[in-house]
């Protein structure tokens, strides 16, 4: 046709190359060319499927996500830590300031005045129940002085766990109280709040000595966590006890810089 302009030239070569290697390709030359393409037909449709199917697990997963959001939320309001617009109240703030153990928990006993009836050592004890440590393979038999606080523990956990459940969330009640009420080290720990010494605490227990130091280093992290969130909330009574309580456990070879001193 005579055309000499330069990007059509460019694009005749191209088209001749492009067919040069289409007809110099073995499967255009193959017997099996139609069978071949359909197999590839056939793994361009099930590429397509897999990404549909990730695609709607993706989905999935984001509305399973939105769904515990939602009922997390629920159980938030019907603990009171928020207000029905979603607006954080008193207790979500003290909530908020606490990060060591089960703020639902100890928040509840905050509120629900469990701490105003305790004495600082009585504290201290409970708020050990909170802290991880080892399971000690000692039948737990409690002091009076001791029982009806972990009882009322118990029963705080137990309703907690049930408005959980109420509002659709994966918990067991059972498997929530066991694992949130851990009581081994309560009696050492009140013992050790009103003044025995250490030789004395580790013959009530069998679990090691080590683990008891570390437990109470984290119990007073843990209680001056709790004084700072009752400060926040102006809990004047509550910031004082847990104050007494950490104060208490300051003392001797659990706070000492090094065995060796």
């Amino acid at each position: 046709m005579g055309i000499e302009e330069t990007e059509l030239v460019d694009l005749v070569h191209k088209l001749d190359g492009l067919e040069q290697k289409l007809c110099s390709h073995p499967l255009n030359k193959s017997d099996q060319s139609e069978q071949q393409l359909s197999w590839y037909q056939r793994k361009a449709e099930l590429n397509h499927e897999i990404q549909q199917l990730k695609s709607k697990m993706r989905d999935s997963q984001l509305q399973k996500f939105r769904d515990e959001l939602k009922n997390r939320s629920r159980v938030l309001k019907m603990l009171g830590h928020i207000d029905t617009d979603g607006v954080l109240q008193l207790k979500g703030r003290a909530a908020c300031l606490i990060d060591t153990g089960d703020e639902l928990l100890i928040t509840e006993l905050m509120f629900n005045g469990t701490f105003n009836e305790l004495d600082h050592h009585q504290v201290a004890s409970v708020v050990s129940c909170f802290v991880p440590c080892e399971k000690s393979s000692e039948q737990i038999r409690l002091r009076n002085e001791l029982s009806k606080p972990m009882m009322q523990l118990s029963e705080a956990a137990r309703k907690i766990a049930e408005v959980q459940r109420e509002c659709k969330l994966d918990v067991n009640v059972e498997e929530y109280v066991e694992s949130t009420c851990k009581p081994y080290l309560m009696d050492v720990i009140y013992c050790w709040s009103k003044g025995a010494t250490f030789g004395e605490v580790i013959e009530m227990t069998d679990i090691f000595e080590g683990s008891i130091i570390r437990l109470v280093r984290r119990l007073d992290e843990f209680l001056n966590q709790l004084k700072a969130a009752a400060e926040a909330v102006g809990e004047v009574n509550l910031e004082k006890k847990f104050g007494l309580a950490s104060e208490s456990l300051r003392r001797g070879i659990m706070f000492a810089n090094s065995l060796y001193l």
